[in-house]
């Protein structure tokens, strides 16, 4: 297993092996739409890059909140930076799930015009 595919895995499971290709279904549940073995590899290695800029920008984003908080409420006593924190924190959790949802509807998004495999 290549690093993509470990970094990618999931974008990889809304892809199912099918004949010489592959069929990608939304959320595993959608509509299958075929893709050749190249489209799903350039949407896994594209959703790996992603993976890791999410994770790089969840660092970042949580200490950038930390630093805020601490320049606001520097006694560190007040209970304020508790609340401030805290709300910061579901701002970045809820903003890291909407783009982990927008990352994996990419293939959605970009095979839009192509119509559903055919059923056997």
């Amino acid at each position: 297993m290549s690093l993509s595919e470990l970094l990618g895995f999931g974008m990889a499971s809304q892809f199912q092996p099918s004949g010489d290709g592959y069929v990608y279904r939304e959320n595993a549940k959608g509509p299958p739409v075929p893709v050749s073995r190249e489209e799903r590899d350039r949407f896994v290695r594209r959703y790996a890059l992603q993976f890791v800029l999410q994770v790089a920008g969840f660092m970042a984003a949580v200490i950038l909140a930390a630093v805020l908080t601490d320049a606001v409420f520097p006694t560190r006593a007040a209970p304020g930076g508790f609340v401030l924190m805290g709300a910061m924190m579901l701002l970045i959790g809820y903003l890291l799930y909407r783009w982990i949802r927008w990352a994996l509807a990419a293939p959605s998004r970009a095979l839009a015009g192509r119509g559903p495999a055919s059923r056997p």
